[in-house]
């Protein structure tokens, strides 16, 4: 399953990945059993950017745990879109191994989640959530971003918010349903623009920013069954600048690993005060890429890539970003991205 028809406004991959495409359920069944039989591995993932949007899950499902579950072998799916959440597909999913459940409203109120194009409700979430205590779970992960365009503090604060909603779910749940010890998991990552996507010429949220987001979060989730999860604010700073970066950092990569900077996503490994001076040294100014709103004409250093992608969607998006309008799902409707021109996937069908 290659692409996604949701188009978050935020997702690079959701952008480069179209059209969707999907393998057939007989092609999947074919690759599982060949995995299981030349790895020995205790676990298939079926992966993609939005497993759940699969047309043949639950056929596949049906086909695979016949294979799977003799074995003892588990089926994982990574997070789940909220919207088409099966309590029924999960139960047959962790016949193996029961673990919790990951879900990804990326935004705490209904204004940013219409910005990024989530278009999920919060209703769509609290109706997931009680199917899933309903049905004996008692641990669910919930994945947010800090830092998204017109983000505010009050948007931050419904993160918590929405957390206090989900434990009210849960005990709403009678106890003889439920499961016990309730365990709610936030996490946050911050939000890194990327090349190719609507948000493409947006500003980054600053280093003090995050900072000051997360510790505004941590003092708002002190419950005991919450659990708050949080990213490092200066790695993002470097993800940004690298992530819209130019020909000019290849120098600030050489001194930085000649300054001994490697296995930089490992905390214990991390010197951020090495690659700032290696930005000093070169001559570079790190807030170029991260810290300024580019025009709709700037010049890009990726724009002579062709992702198939057009400018033009790209822009339209945008401003209904800032609109907090939001775009169908290009099941529901083609919106015309250009993805097209590639002759194959659900945008021609």
């Amino acid at each position: 399953f290659r692409g996604c028809i949701r188009g978050c406004r935020f997702c690079q991959a959701g952008a480069v990945y179209r059209p969707v495409r999907e393998r057939s359920a007989d092609t999947l069944m074919r690759l599982a059993k060949e995995l299981i039989k030349n790895t020995g591995y205790e676990e298939i993932s079926l992966t993609s950017l939005s497993s759940s949007d699969y047309t043949m899950l639950g056929d596949l499902f049906n086909s695979l745990i016949g294979v799977t579950q003799p074995q003892n072998i588990n089926i994982s799916l990574p997070s789940l879109r909220i919207d088409n959440f099966s309590l029924d597909l999960m139960k047959k999913m962790q016949a193996v191994r029961k673990s919790g459940l990951t879900f990804a409203p990326e935004a705490g109120t209904q204004r940013l989640r219409d910005v990024i194009n989530k278009n999920i409700t919060e209703q769509d979430i609290t109706n997931a959530v009680k199917k899933a205590f309903e049905g004996g779970y008692s641990s669910v992960k919930l994945y947010f971003m800090l830092g998204l365009p017109t983000e505010t503090n009050e948007d931050v604060s419904g993160i918590a918010a929405l957390a206090e909603l989900v434990a009210g779910v849960y005990y709403s749940v009678p106890k003889e349903q439920r499961g016990k010890g309730l365990l709610i998991t936030l996490s946050t990552s911050n939000f890194v623009p990327k090349p190719h996507t609507p948000f493409q010429w947006e500003p980054q949220d600053s280093i003090e920013s995050l900072n000051a987001k997360q510790r505004l979060l941590q003092g708002e989730t002190k419950r005991k069954y919450i659990k708050y999860n949080w990213h490092d604010a200066n790695l993002s700073y470097l993800e940004g600048v690298f992530s819209r970066g130019d020909r000019r950092l290849a120098q600030v990569l050489i001194a930085a690993c000649e300054k001994g900077c490697k296995f930089d996503s490992w905390n214990n490994f991390f010197n951020f005060g090495k690659w700032m001076q290696a930005f000093e040294e070169c001559g570079v100014s790190p807030d170029f890429y991260t810290a300024r709103r580019r025009s709709y004409d700037e010049i890009l250093p990726w724009q002579h890539i062709s992702a198939g992608i057009s400018k033009t969607f790209l822009i339209n998006e945008n401003e209904k970003a800032k609109k907090a309008q939001t775009t169908p799902n290009c099941r529901e409707k083609c919106s015309g991205c250009g993805a097209a021109v590639f002759g194959d996937g659900v945008c021609i069908v």
